[in-house]
């Protein structure tokens, strides 16, 4: 059994200021801190394209890369539910881009809080753009259309997830291959600059949808249902918008969860660009009338991320 628990993993300049809450808050998982040996996973999501979580996800579900993409084109057909292997995926996924001092950035998916009604008003406000044009677009479901292109883009499929708050400069498609995608996406983002559901938006407090951001590229596949898998999510909002205040009253919950689990479950702890998996150390029996080892868990609590 793996338990994945997604923001568990604070970035390294606020890490050793949550320590003492881990101590006093969350008993029971501090103790498998101690009890369990430590491995890191490398989730960099700019060799992974995709944040650590979905990394995580597409791995467990058994995506296997294709030559010459990362492991985030996968989310392509993942997102589409396409299975055809002989069909490239692409996913367009709603967005809101917001302009800083280091120019745009992606607004973070999960506080845009779209709802399907939006997101059908939004489609039918364009929907005529492409009907002379190579490129055809189809909803997935209330965040997510499907793209189909005329060629093959020269693109490195980076998700939403992933790139949340980092400029987009370096990230932009810009090969040639995707003029047309361009040109199209700037008659969307023009007709949806006005449009009563960003205005609607603006009033509530919400980020406009003012883009749609293009990626995944892989083969169809088929994913698989990972066999005991447990995921606690609740400090992943929290961890995405840097709430440390929310992220530490989760911590009592996290505990209660914890002690509910299987004492051999091997826990996965996700951040920003990293994992951390927790295995249950095997002890030879003359062992087992000794206290056991504690592990220092604060070795690998503190890693730069």
């Amino acid at each position: 059994m793996e338990i994945l628990i997604p923001g568990a993993l604070p970035p390294s300049p606020i890490a050793p200021e949550l320590i003492q809450y881990i101590e006093s808050a969350c008993p029971h998982l501090l103790a498998r801190f101690h009890a369990y040996r430590a491995q890191v996973i490398n989730l960099h999501p700019d060799e992974t394209g995709c944040s650590p979580f979905e990394a995580i996800e597409l791995q467990r579900r058994g995506f296997t890369l294709n030559q010459g993409l990362n492991l985030g084109a996968g989310l392509g057909p993942l997102r589409a539910g396409a299975h055809k292997p002989d069909e490239q995926v692409w996913i367009a996924e709603l967005s809101s881009v917001a302009i800083g001092q280091q120019g745009p950035s992606l607004i973070q998916p999960a506080s845009l809080q779209i709802t399907q009604d939006e997101s059908d008003a939004l489609f039918d406000a364009v929907a005529e753009l492409w009907t002379n044009s190579p490129i055809s677009l189809l909803p997935v479901n209330a965040t997510h259309w499907r793209i189909w292109l005329p060629t093959r883009p020269v693109v490195t499929s980076m998700s939403p997830q992933a790139l949340a708050g980092m400029a987009l400069a370096d990230w932009w498609p810009q090969h040639e291959s995707l003029r047309g995608w361009r040109k199209l996406l700037n008659e969307i983002q023009m007709v949806w600059y006005e449009h009563p559901v960003n205005a609607n938006r603006v009033e509530r407090g919400l980020p406009p949808i003012n883009s749609l951001w293009l990626y995944g590229g892989a083969q169809g596949w088929k994913p698989s249902e990972p066999e005991d898998l447990v995921v606690f999510d609740a400090l992943e909002a929290s961890h995405k918008q840097s709430d440390w205040g929310t992220w530490i009253n989760t911590l009592p919950a996290l505990s209660t969860f914890i002690a509910a689990q299987p004492q051999d479950a091997s826990i996965t702890l996700l951040g920003q660009t990293r994992g951390i998996q927790l295995s249950a150390t095997k002890r030879a029996w003359w062992n087992r009338f000794l206290p056991a080892k504690k592990h220092n868990w604060k070795s690998w609590w503190n890693l730069q991320n």
